[in-house]
């Protein structure tokens, strides 16, 4: 039995995605090429590992045993390829993200690349999405990842935006609903609030935070809900949606932005780390 590494890594961004075309969008293939590829896997198995459901999927008994080993493979093959390829790059490079990255990401992330590059020192800002992206294109931070906001840059995510509250939290239809939302210039709270009065939903906002940990912690006792992406909602806490009486926030791209003023083997050397760590959603 042989399992190719590139057909892991479409099993692994399919079993996340739950769908052919948003695989294929993420892995800059086509959906018939995702389908084969499953397909090859499957026989070479010789088990199923999906079942399809309309136009979504959803992993077999077999497809669960396989989604453990398929990761750890391909962290396994991405470190040793790492290590073996430039073991020598020093040098310090200056990255740029907004603070709903930095709480459950960006630590992983960091952490791999100076354990495969120890000599790389990475110089840390934290801003929202349009100052990461105004410093980038002045030069002053080399690549910022941001939520998009305008044309340009590339993306290499995607991540739901949802309405997080406490266990307890049950949606009373006449009473105004709390939120804590960033502060103003935040897009997450834009689209909250245009949201909810498209819905016809009586908010108030009763709780403002420059940081991500200051918003789950007021959902947290209790005092309102929030706007967060998924990939930071603790397992303490839950989402809430239609079903619950609350709208469908947008998906948000995450895009790379690298600086056009210089360019060195550092600078494309975290762009693909970046862009690697990100396509797994670890």
């Amino acid at each position: 039995m042989n399992l190719p590494i590139d057909y892991l890594r479409t099993f692994v961004s399919l079993a996340e995605t739950k769908g052919f075309t948003r695989t294929g969008i993420q892995l800059n293939r086509s959906q018939s090429a995702v389908s084969m590829q499953i397909k090859r896997l499957e026989e070479e198995i010789g088990k199923k590992l999906f079942e399809r459901i309309g136009k979504s999927v959803k992993l077999t008994p077999e497809g669960n045993i396989l989604i453990k080993y398929a990761m750890r493979i391909i962290k396994e093959h991405d470190d040793a390829v790492r290590a073996l390829s430039k073991p020598d790059l020093e040098g310090f490079i200056r990255f740029g993200s907004p603070e709903h990255y930095t709480t459950g990401v960006l630590p992983k992330l960091l952490a791999r690349f100076a354990s495969a590059y120890p000599d790389v020192l990475v110089e840390m800002r934290c801003e929202n999405s349009d100052k990461i992206k105004e410093a980038v294109d002045r030069g002053e931070i080399d690549i910022g990842i941001c939520t998009q906001i305008s044309d340009g840059g590339q993306i290499i995510s995607h991540d739901p935006v949802v309405w997080v509250a406490a266990p307890e939290f049950i949606m009373q239809k006449h009473k105004t609903l709390p939120i804590a939302v960033f502060e103003e210039d935040c897009i997450f709270r834009s689209w909250a609030i245009e949201a909810l009065e498209k819905s016809g939903i009586r908010y108030r906002i009763a709780y403002v935070s420059r940081s991500i940990s200051g918003l789950l912690d007021a959902v947290k006792a209790g005092i309102a809900v929030a706007p967060i992406i998924l990939s930071n909602v603790p397992a303490e806490l839950k989402t809430v949606d239609l079903e619950h009486g609350l709208p469908v926030l947008p998906v948000s791209n995450i895009v790379l932005h690298k600086t056009k003023k210089k360019t060195s083997e550092i600078i494309e050397c975290f762009s693909e780390h970046i862009i690697r760590f990100f396509g797994e959603k670890i």
